[in-house]
């Protein structure tokens, strides 16, 4: 019988990170260690034709200082194919080089002279303390002969790339005639800015040798992936490097991707015989660590007089960097989340001078859905049908773009249950006319989903007569949980006191488990807890026969381990990932997002009063860790729909907002009651647990429920974000 499967539990790290004992990478302070800063190219585009270092050099306590004249020499720093096959920078090439046959040369810091982004890295600084390597870094002055840079795809004008397969998708999509007389059509413009990923803890690499093997430090949300790619870039083998990332400080995306940074640390101290402690600060975050890009949509929307879809065109316009690899996927919703007979689904990709996006918490889900949720919205009040009932009219009881059965699919209650706890009104009242006192009030909903995938993996279970049973993998946990509900899910399988556990992670020596995104962590490791615990099961009852000891029920595992004279037991389980899925499913989860908006005119001001969303997302393994995390992705949509935009200088093209500071994000002020409903149905075609991963299904879709609100209380529409007061006072 299951006791923790299913219960609320606070998290079994909690205590270590609010006191302090939690040890993050930049925590660590290992003797003799150096701090290295690297300096940023002012221009976005040119051309390094010197760099003067004799002054940062003469700065007391600096030991070193490196750029693209003597990095490849002393570091041994250069770009094997072999290194850029593991990091971001190859994500994506193979969708890209359908129309560009002959890729750019990846881009590798410190690797020449060219300047392809403003932050670029140009030199980093080594130096005994952190003083002395800020100091220095102020004291680099290249020469740069400048070039012409753009920053922003012009849609009228650029050459675009047409990728083909990308993120599991084919990212272009053409099936069906358009209807030639359709009862309603919409076609409507629809733009995101850029976005920046500011976890809480910046990234930084503390690497430390110890003779031919070293250690890194890293935050990473991969720690086997980390250790393959900096061993690639070492020319050693990867059982010489171990990269530990116990815990980590967010993610979202920008700690997927394999950064050059993280290799670095290590090169560096290798070549100099000293730990290196390689920290990124905010700045460097918005450029050596990935961001979601803008986007520029056009949607057309053809339905009939009842609101059936009848043709769906959803056509994007991103960017992607002068060497990069990556861009957001925008459609990847509007390829299977309504059936309708005529579907286009294009993107259009132009190389611009920026730092190289990355995947962002739900990517192309998130900014996909503002567009294709906002014109929804507003194909239903021009038809004069509920928004919520044009959604049912649209619902696809079947993956339409795969022409598969779901493997579950509760959406339809996501809507009942989540419009009965919101109060979503069978009649929505007409635009402007919802008051509280000189207050327009709105509502506004928006449907969510997200894939459902799981990767193989392996867990370890040590078992032994003194301390705690250890449940061990390399697996990271980002803040989503994972310790929890590993220490559940093995108290449950193996009948032992979940107090009695400890959860090791983030190690790539311990058994390899995938890179913790795509909300994939769930349902590639509880299965694999789960096989582990069968094994050692196994293994005691065979030690326990071969001892003569009784029968399951009077004896303890203890008392086995005593009886053969074992110190300590091991056991590891291996998840297939999504091998043993049936091949004619789709697997997915869904939900809707209810938004009350409130909005004072006179002020611009716009505050989100109320919001509740529904998920389907299969069995909720931990009712407390699954909650926080989807209002933390509600949270993201927040911050998305009313504040979040980086920019760039309109001549320098140096991102303006690389701070905290100019950079906005919600904080506990701006953040509403949030009822977070689960339907909670296990999904038994993905796992013995019929639980999928849930990180990011409560971003997508979130940003147009308050946009759609907005335009229930004011009559406006907003089709580019955010919502700021000056849009609002100037509609």
């Amino acid at each position: 019988m299951l006791k923790q499967i299913g219960t609320p539990r606070s998290r079994i790290d909690g205590v270590d990170k609010v006191t302090g004992r939690a040890a993050y990478a930049a925590d660590r302070r290992p003797d003799g260690q150096l701090y290295a800063f690297a300096v940023r190219s002012p221009v976005a585009a040119g051309t390094i034709t010197a760099i003067d270092i004799g002054e940062a050099l003469a700065v007391p306590g600096v030991v070193a200082v490196y750029t693209h004249e003597n990095a490849a020499e002393l570091l041994d720093w250069r770009p094997s194919p072999e290194v850029m096959a593991m990091s971001g920078e190859a994500l994506g090439r193979t969708a890209l080089a359908a129309v560009e046959p002959l890729p750019p040369p990846p881009y590798w810091p410190l690797g020449g002279p060219e300047i392809v982004f403003a932050g670029q890295w140009i030199a980093v600084v080594a130096a005994a303390s952190l003083e002395a390597a800020r100091q220095a870094t102020l004291l680099i002055r290249p020469q740069v002969r400048q070039a012409g840079s753009s920053v922003h795809p012009v849609p009228a004008s650029d050459v675009f790339l047409e990728p083909g397969f990308f993120f599991a998708a084919e990212m272009q999509v053409r099936r069906g005639d358009w209807p030639e007389h359709p009862g309603a059509a919409l076609a409507e413009t629809f733009r995101t800015p850029m976005h920046l990923h500011h976890p809480m803890e910046p990234s930084a690499t503390v690497a430390v040798w110890g003779g031919d093997t070293v250690t890194v430090h890293d935050s990473t949300q991969g720690a086997m992936a980390a250790r393959d790619y900096i061993a690639a870039s070492l020319e050693v083998p990867p059982d010489t490097v171990r990269v530990d990332a116990a815990y980590v400080g967010g993610g979202f995306g920008g700690k997927n991707q394999m950064w050059p940074h993280q290799a670095l640390a290590a090169h560096i101290a290798r070549h100099l015989g000293r730990p290196v402690r390689l920290q990124l600060t905010r700045a460097d975050m918005a450029v050596a660590s990935g961001h979601r890009s803008e986007t520029e949509q056009a949607i057309e929307l053809a339905s009939d007089g009842e609101g059936r879809l009848q043709g769906l065109r959803h056509v994007s316009y991103v960017p992607t960097s002068m060497r990069g690899h990556f861009f957001e996927p925008c459609g990847l919703n509007t390829l299977l989340l309504y059936d309708t007979p005529a579907l286009e689904v294009t993107h259009h990709v132009a190389r611009k001078a920026i730092a190289s996006p990355t995947p962002f918490r739900a990517p192309g889900e998130t900014p996909g859905s503002f567009a294709v949720e906002c014109a929804l919205d507003e194909l239903a009040f021009q038809l004069g049908i509920n928004p919520l009932e044009l959604r049912r009219r649209n619902f696809a009881a079947r993956d339409p773009h795969h022409h598969r059965d779901w493997s579950s699919n509760h959406l339809l209650a996501c809507y009942a249950q989540g419009a009965a706890a919101f109060g979503w009104p069978a009649d929505l009242p007409e635009p402007r006319t919802m008051r509280d006192g000189d207050v327009l009030v709105g509502y506004g909903m928006a449907t969510t989903a997200y894939p459902a995938p799981a990767l193989p993996a392996t867990v370890r279970l040590r078992l032994s007569g003194e301390g705690p049973l250890v449940v061990e993998t390399s697996a990271t946990d980002i803040g989503t949980g994972m310790r929890t509900i590993l220490a559940q899910t093995v108290a449950d399988q193996f009948g032992h006191p979940v107090e009695d556990i400890t959860v090791r992670l983030g190690d790539s020596s311990l058994p390899a488990a995938p890179t913790a995104g795509r909300s994939k962590s769930t349902a590639s490791l509880l299965p694999a807890a789960a096989k582990a615990c069968e094994v050692l099961r196994e293994t005691l009852s065979r030690l326990a026969l071969d001892n003569d000891l009784p029968a399951a029920s009077n004896r303890s595992p203890m008392a086995v381990l005593q009886a053969a004279g074992l110190a300590e037991l091991t056991a590891e389980g291996t998840s297939t990932g999504m091998a043993e899925t049936r091949k004619d499913r789709s697997y997915y989860s869904f939900g809707a997002h209810f938004v009350e908006v409130r909005i004072d005119e006179r002020l611009g001001r716009l505050r989100v009063s109320r919001v509740v969303s529904a998920l389907d997302c299969g069995k909720i393994i931990n009712p407390t860790t699954a909650t926080s995390q989807i209002r933390g992705g509600i949270i993201f949509g927040l911050g998305m729909a009313l504040m979040e935009a980086a920019e760039f200088h309109p001549t320098r093209h140096r991102v303006i907002g690389d701070n905290l500071a100019d950079y906005a994000v919600p904080v506990h002020a701006d953040i509403p009651p949030i009822d977070v409903i689960f339907i909670d149905s296990p999904d038994p075609d993905l796992n013995q647990f019929g639980a999928r991963g849930l990180g990011e299904i409560g971003v997508p879709g979130l940003a147009a429920a308050v946009a759609n609100a907005a335009f229930n209380a004011t009559g406006q529409r907003f089709r580019d974000l955010p919502i700021t007061p000056a849009r609002i006072v100037s509609v």
